[in-house]
């Protein structure tokens, strides 16, 4: 089976959601893993979560930011856990975005859980409310831009919650920050560089030291993360694009296609065209 033309999943600029799920099924569903954002409100409940180099149990006010390609693991949701859920495309807010914002953006992979306070979680309330009542009037000819400055103007309100945790990562231990660090490089350069001595180098350490320091944290080998990020990125480039194999061999900076499909099927069982079936 052909696999769906990339122009023919085109997303709703915004759902709201409320989930038994912290990442409803719609993330990955309609493309917005590809491109996305989504941001998950702990209503009730609790659920294990590792993010990134985070591990940490979400609940009641506690707000769960994704970006794209994030490394999300979840175990152990309470079976009566609900979450408000926003999903929008990066699209839609990027062209507001300044380049000294994207600081910001780093400081959600590296922290994508925040426990709200009382006000900060009405106020996410009332942002939803707003967003809602605006996306259903879609007649109006401002449609577009209401949504758009609504949604850059959260997340703003996000970036003013996270400020006030600022002093707290200023004081992390140079281990912590060491991690911060990897995975900033990690996201900026896993589709080029998959060697431990690459991101060694970058952060001044021995290979040895980084990849003990990075199990220790997380719980799994450099290579392992690594191999994470190139298989989510070659499954999205499968089921949502219709690029052939051998274009997607050379985004991901693989010498050549039988060597993609070796590595593809070592991971995930399948080869990239059953995959695609």
């Amino acid at each position: 089976m052909k696999a769906p033309n990339k122009h023919s999943l085109k997303k709703k600029p915004l759902l709201i959601i409320i989930s038994e799920k912290l990442i409803p099924n719609q993330f990955y569903e309609q493309g917005y893993h590809l491109d996305g954002i989504l941001l998950s409100l702990c209503v009730k409940g609790s659920i294990n979560v590792q993010a990134n180099s985070q591990k940490v149990v979400m609940q009641a006010d506690d707000l769960f930011v994704l970006l794209p390609q994030s490394i999300v693991n979840t175990k152990d949701c309470h079976e009566n856990s609900s979450f408000l859920c926003l999903l929008f495309s990066f699209d839609e807010i990027s062209e507001l975005i300044l380049p000294t914002d994207y600081n910001f953006l780093k400081t959600l992979l590296q922290t994508p859980v925040l426990t709200l306070s009382e006000s900060e979680k009405e106020m996410y309330f009332r942002y939803f409310e707003l967003l809602k009542a605006n996306y259903d009037n879609a007649y109006s000819v401002f449609h577009d831009s209401i949504l758009k400055y609504l949604l850059f103007s959260l997340i703003g309100q996000i970036n003013i919650c996270y400020k006030q945790q600022e002093d707290t990562l200023k004081l992390a231990s140079r281990k912590e920050k060491i991690v911060f660090q990897f995975f900033n490089l990690v996201h900026q350069y896993y589709v080029s560089e998959r060697s431990v001595q690459y991101y060694a180098d970058q952060l001044k350490l021995t290979p040895k030291y980084l990849t003990t320091l990075i199990r220790e944290r997380t719980g799994r080998s450099i290579s392992i993360i690594i191999t994470e990020l190139v298989i989510i990125k070659a499954k999205s480039y499968l089921s949502a694009t219709d690029l052939s194999v051998s274009e997607i061999t050379e985004l991901l900076y693989f010498s050549d296609s039988s060597m993609f499909c070796r590595y593809f099927k070592k991971y995930t069982g399948i080869s990239p065209l059953m995959y695609r079936k």
